[in-house]
């Protein structure tokens, strides 16, 4: 109704997921990075949360026409199914010849295998996205897990996407579910839009319908945001519903009566006249100075600790049960000139007893997590590694560490993976509200990490922190040169001494650090190459002779040398 009087070529503000219309905010486009590098590398499971209308499905669609013809992609939104009706549906995606009546649950894993095997063959991808993933079973689940085991010797066939709201991560986080919790390599947690974010959508949705200039005033930009917290869906309706009063009204800017009058629709409030407005507004004036009138008259027979008492009285007052309630005119003035008011000095009563000290009760981990910053983290982190992080230049910290000749490591795992990395770890967790806070893990020891929150240490119990940790987590470590080589025989450089020196720590062949450099051989030969392979071997990673960031990363972390550390490193005993 309202396109032709803007001058808009379509409606701007559709609540379909249209990815033409698809605003890239920062974490926007954090997060269609995360399902790009999950279907391009990831070989696992990539999982995408956030709240209701924060634009998932968008991202999903959005994602499909970024893919090459090669990949397939089958995208399931009703995850009201039975495992049985989960493969079914996937083959119908896939256009793969069934027959729902007959088949069983062999029929259709080996079907899809084959499938999967004669796809792979001509180098084609196959994508499976579970929208609305909270929703799905516990036998669901597990029925998508064991998809994941169709694979090759060196790769998976079937690439799988969960995406769903906060509670798919309480989901995944049960022990029924905790091996394909172990399979997620990739995750992201979709926030709303910022109030900066929140002006660029609009005017971005505006220009894409043809919007010569922007149509809402800042004023009434700034209260959509308030009404809609940053979230796409509920800015959609509002502005859609702005703009058609904009047209009743004949006006051709939205100003922020508009959006007033449309938010109220929205929520479904009647628009009173002037008259009745006047009228509502006396009559709730004489119930508040009623019920005022009530409340002194019955002041002082409520009980001592009283909701209503402890609603109006100072918190001092209420301090102790003997102390006198004293009423006092109160004055309302501007925060800055608050006035000290004297009140009267009560006798102390010194017990005849020592009282006994009750024991002080540890903080909170969630209290804890509200002093956190990412900055701090960071500047916590270089520390350790005996750095200035505000002096280094670089926009990111990455690239501040890599001025000094550190890499940075990105990483989804366990506990398990930072213990065997031995590196202090930038740990990213997430509350219920979806707000991501970071902090350090200075020590690990058994169950016990050591924390440090705005330079200070606590100490919780790994199970405590896995309540809000998603398994993400970023370290610093030392590489023998940047970029990061790849060695293998043949190769004269520094960084053949530096494996040659670690692999002698391991091996327990010299405590002699200091004569490496003089002493080893710069070259890669073939002694080394099978050094290498029975190190590989027995740290389960590939064993093909070739030295990587994997075995550089576990060479540097078993070798126990350089600082800082998580725990100490026994030295290894020379036969």
């Amino acid at each position: 109704m309202y396109t032709t009087h803007f001058g808009l070529k379509a409606a701007p503000f559709s609540i379909t997921p249209d990815p033409h219309y698809l605003y890239l905010s920062v974490r926007h486009r954090e997060a269609l990075a995360h399902l790009l590098y999950g279907v391009n590398e990831g070989p696992g499971f990539v999982l995408l949360t956030g709240e209701v209308g924060t634009g998932k499905t968008t991202l999903c669609r959005s994602l499909i026409e970024q893919l090459p013809e090669t990949v397939d992609v089958a995208l399931l939104l009703n995850p009201r199914l039975s495992p049985m009706e989960l493969l079914s549906a996937l083959f119908d995606e896939l256009r793969i010849s069934h027959d729902p009546q007959h088949y069983t649950p062999k029929d259709y894993i080996d079907t899809l295998s084959s499938y999967l095997l004669t796809a792979h063959s001509v180098n084609r991808r196959t994508v499976l996205i579970l929208d609305e993933a909270q929703n799905l079973t516990i036998e669901v689940l597990e029925q998508v897990r064991l998809l994941t085991n169709l694979e090759t010797s060196n790769q998976k066939l079937l690439q799988i996407i969960l995406v769903g709201q906060p509670e798919l991560n309480k989901l995944i986080k049960r022990n029924t579910l905790r091996q394909l919790a172990q399979r997620i390599t990739a995750r992201y947690h979709l926030l709303p839009l910022s109030s900066k974010d929140t002006k660029a959508y609009i005017n971005h949705r505006l220009a894409i319908s043809g919007a010569r200039s922007p149509l809402f005033t800042n004023a009434a930009i700034r209260l959509v945001y308030r009404h809609s917290a940053g979230v796409p869906r509920l800015i959609n309706i509002i502005c859609d519903r702005a703009l058609l009063g904009g047209y009743v009204n004949n006006k051709n800017q939205i100003d922020k009566h508009i959006v007033h009058k449309a938010i109220q629709e929205v929520r479904g409030e009647s628009l009173n006249s002037r008259h009745s407005s006047l009228t509502g507004w006396l009559i709730g004036t004489l119930a508040t100075a009623l019920l005022f009138g009530v409340l002194m008259w019955g002041w002082h027979s409520l009980p001592e600790k009283s909701f209503f008492k402890n609603l109006f009285i100072s918190p001092v007052s209420l301090s102790s049960e003997s102390s006198e309630v004293l009423p006092q005119e109160v004055t309302i003035v501007p925060p800055e000139h608050v006035p000290v008011v004297e009140k009267p000095v009560k006798p102390i009563v010194i017990p005849t007893e020592p009282p006994q000290n009750s024991p002080v009760e540890p903080p909170k981990l969630l209290e804890l997590l509200e002093k956190t910053s990412t900055e701090s983290a960071f500047i916590t982190l270089f520390n350790l590694w005996k750095l200035d992080y505000t002096s280094l230049e670089g926009e990111k910290a990455c690239q501040r560490a890599s001025t000094q000749g550190l890499a940075c490591l990105l990483r989804t795992g366990t506990w398990k993976d930072i213990r065997y990395f031995n590196r202090p770890v930038v740990l990213e967790l997430v509350t219920a509200n979806g707000k991501q806070h970071h902090l350090i893990v200075r020590y690990l020891q058994d169950d016990v990490a050591t924390l440090v929150i705005s330079g200070q240490t606590y100490e919780f119990s790994t199970e405590k922190i896995n309540d809000f940790w998603l398994g993400q987590f970023l370290l610093l470590w030392q590489p023998p040169m940047l970029p990061v080589p790849l060695i293998r025989v043949g190769v004269t450089n520094d960084a053949v001494l530096w494996i040659r020196k670690h692999l002698n720590i391991i091996e327990g062949r010299s405590n002699a650090l200091e004569t490496f450099e003089t002493t080893l051989s710069p070259r890669f030969d073939v002694v080394l190459k099978q050094r290498v392979i029975a190190f590989q071997r027995k740290y389960k990673l590939g064993a093909d002779g070739i030295v990587g960031e994997e075995t550089m990363l576990a060479l540097q972390a078993l070798s126990g040398i350089g600082n800082p550390l998580l725990y100490q490193i026994k030295a290894a005993s020379s036969d």
